[in-house]
């Protein structure tokens, strides 16, 4: 049971600061920047999810395999995450330099270098991450996310608070809590410095895993990023700030169980998904395989979307206490926005079925299809009304699951007779 100490620890210093920095926004942040700045945090997402995804799997794939020369590989990754500014800069210049055209809040020129920061930092945080799992050194992890997540919490309102409350002073803030990630790394992982670097043939041999194991995870990274974040998006361009500050704090409080739900579940299954796998021969077996895959979704979205019911009946409860006066309105946005990050993690189970295969072409395949089809809704429907939108949200929760179950079942039965 040692093990899962440091993981519920985790998991439960998560939650709390996670309120907590839902209670800070809603009683400081007023609702205009607060749409502003939820922008500006799906920007802070591009290295983890996109041009950093596949070096942080390549590392927890690959740590364990190379213990032996653990200073040098860690060097290399190092090094890689650096050389991949070369990708993330010029995404970061031209959606910096089109919501600075589009005037949404201003800044975002200036706000430009800080995004450099925060995202090289959760990048570099992602994939030490993903070592420091795969050594199975959970401590570390807990120390690792314990005080980055308490410096992502504390520092952009208190950054605010002591200069002025401002989409400024809130970026301001969450770039010094990526220097406090990075000065974390540096004390978790400063013997690197003293590493041997890379040998020509290991240079070789890592860059070339890293091409053909990555690389799907980046496309991956795409359409998971616009399922997550392409909403809020939508909200601040069609309606406006403070619609988008009210719709953001919904879609964070909905999103807290259903994250902690899929963690948890996710240990829990995957290991013996992948080891039904590897004894599956017939159809059949990986029909047995399907069915595990239908049971753990189906308790995910009873478990997920029970909460988020429960959540919305004891709304009225929260104000005061957790919720500033001024962010009620989020209340009846709750639902739509909670079922719309529930969306985004319906078809992970699903995933696992094909991982299972190595198809990693088809979870890309099937994910900017859903992805794509998610986002094309929401913006139709919002360019019609509001309600319109609020009722799609709702309905691609089942629209996200049903296909996506229907095209990875299609994926992964057929040539399987």
């Amino acid at each position: 049971m040692r093990p899962f100490v440091p993981i519920l620890l985790n998991q439960g210093a998560t939650v709390i600061l996670g309120l907590v920095y839902v209670k800070l926004v809603t009683h400081f942040v007023p609702v205009a920047v607060n749409g502003s700045y939820a922008v500006f945090l799906t920007l802070t997402q591009i290295g983890v999810m996109i041009t950093h995804s596949g070096l942080s799997n390549h590392a927890t794939r690959y740590w364990q395999r190379e213990q032996s020369a653990s200073g040098v590989y860690a060097r290399f990754l190092g090094l890689e995450s650096l050389s991949l500014l070369k990708y993330l800069i010029p995404i970061l210049l031209v959606l910096a330099l089109g919501l600075h055209w589009k005037d949404t809040g201003g800044g975002w020129l200036w706000a430009f270098p800080l995004l450099i920061v925060s995202n090289l930092a959760l990048g570099l945080n992602q994939v030490a991450t993903g070592s420091l799992n795969a050594e199975r050194s959970f401590w570390k992890v807990l120390l690792l996310t314990f005080f980055g997540t308490a410096a992502r919490t504390f520092l952009p309102v208190g950054m605010a608070l002591l200069t002025t409350m401002s989409f400024g002073a809130l970026a301001t803030g969450f770039a010094l809590h990526g220097a406090v990630i990075l000065i974390l790394l540096a004390l978790l992982f400063g013997w690197v410095i003293r590493a041997s670097p890379p040998t020509p043939r290991q240079a070789e041999q890592w860059s070339r895993e890293l091409r053909v194991y990555g690389r799907p995870f980046v496309w991956l990274g795409i359409g998971a990023w616009f399922l997550l974040s392409a909403d809020r998006w939508i909200v601040l361009s069609v309606f406006g700030e403070e619609r988008a500050g009210l719709f953001a704090t919904a879609a964070a409080l909905g999103i807290i169980l259903p994250s902690m739900v899929m963690a948890g579940m996710m240990q829990w299954v995957f290991p013996t998904i992948f080891q039904m796998s590897d004894h599956a021969k017939t159809l059949e077996d990986w029909k047995r395989i399907a069915k595990r895959c239908d049971g753990a979704t189906v308790l995910f979205l009873a478990l997920s979307v029970g909460g988020l019911v429960v959540l919305k009946l004891v709304s009225p409860f929260l104000v005061g206490w957790l919720i500033g006066e001024r962010y009620i309105p989020a209340f009846a946005m709750l639902v739509p926005a909670g079922l719309a990050m529930v969306a985004s993690q319906v078809n992970q189970f699903y995933y696992l079925l094909l991982q299972g295969q190595q198809n990693s072409a088809g979870m890309v395949r099937v994910m900017l299809i859903v992805s794509g089809i998610k986002t094309l809704g929401s913006i139709g429907t919002a360019l019609i009304s509001w309600s319109l939108f609020s009722d799609w949200l709702i309905a691609s929760l089942f629209i996200s699951g049903l296909l996506g179950r229907w095209l990875i079942r299609r994926m992964a039965f057929r040539d399987k007779v």
